[in-house]
């Protein structure tokens, strides 16, 4: 897997807002983008990792 590009943002605001994380993947040849949402930005992320993969496997 090689990351081509890497999006986050809140989708909302105050201390409990969740995050979302868009991260564009090149996985054997092909181009996914993986989408992952969460409190923590760094799980957000993680979920997005997964998410590309999950789609790379299905594909």
């Amino acid at each position: 897997m090689r990351v081509l590009d890497y999006h986050e943002h809140a989708l909302s605001s105050g201390g409990d807002a969740k995050a979302a994380a868009y991260l564009e993947c090149a996985v054997d040849g092909k181009v996914l983008w993986g989408v992952g949402i969460h409190s923590s930005i760094v799980t957000a992320s993680l979920k997005a990792v997964v998410s590309a993969m999950n789609r790379a496997h299905r594909g």
